[in-house]
């Protein structure tokens, strides 16, 4: 059976070909993931999703300078990065001008710090998700149960509350703690602000 690395390795090939079938491919495995990516640190869905659009764009655009070695993963991610960072310096500029709140700028401000604290040529992709896995997989049954609902299905905690028939209470202090084990277990690969954005709790 081929190994992960081969078969992405064959798709860029094609992809470097000007093969459209392996840049649909493409697209659809991962325009998902980057959105949710980009929206976690700019907080609008519309421009998260206009920003993963362009970036595919362009990697149609530039098909032929695709480096059939490189990580693609690396790649994809570390281009959105860069292009929340010039959303984020955009806004600053235009909340500059029109002076929106003071909370909203605090949050670009602590976004815009976690993603230029973000090195993802450090980070070891395939580990860290099995680590984030085996991380959920080893929650108690109901606390799984909940963060799953809660982050995977992003149903709210009145929501989810109201299906297991149990108190919100209950809800939060089991996000709670599955959050704590996540920020244990991952601390090594994610800066704080980072896992702070990409995990924390949405009461």
């Amino acid at each position: 059976m081929p190994t992960a690395n081969l078969i992405e390795r064959k798709i860029l090939e094609r992809l470097k070909e000007g093969d459209s079938k392996a840049f649909e491919s493409v697209f659809k495995f991962w325009y998902e993931p980057l959105v949710h990516f980009a929206d976690e640190y700019i907080s609008d869905l519309e421009s998260a999703r206009n920003i993963v659009q362009n970036i595919f764009m362009r990697l149609w655009e530039k098909h032929e300078l695709v480096d059939p070695d490189s990580n693609l993963k690396s790649y994809l991610y570390m281009a959105t990065r860069n292009a929340c960072l010039s959303h984020i310096r955009h806004i600053r500029v235009e909340n500059a001008y029109f002076e929106k709140s003071i909370r909203n700028s605090e949050d670009l401000q602590l976004n815009y710090e976690a993603l230029e604290e973000l090195n993802l040529e450090k980070i070891d992709f395939s580990r860290l998700e099995k680590l984030i896995q085996d991380t959920i997989d080893s929650l108690p049954e109901r606390c799984r149960e909940v963060f799953l609902m809660s982050r995977y299905e992003e149903m709210k905690n009145k929501e989810i509350a109201e299906k297991l028939n149990i108190s919100v209470k209950a809800v939060e202090a089991n996000i709670t703690r599955a959050i704590t084990k996540l920020r244990e277990n991952t601390k090594e690969y994610l800066p704080e602000l980072v896992f702070f954005l990409l995990f924390n709790t949405r009461f």
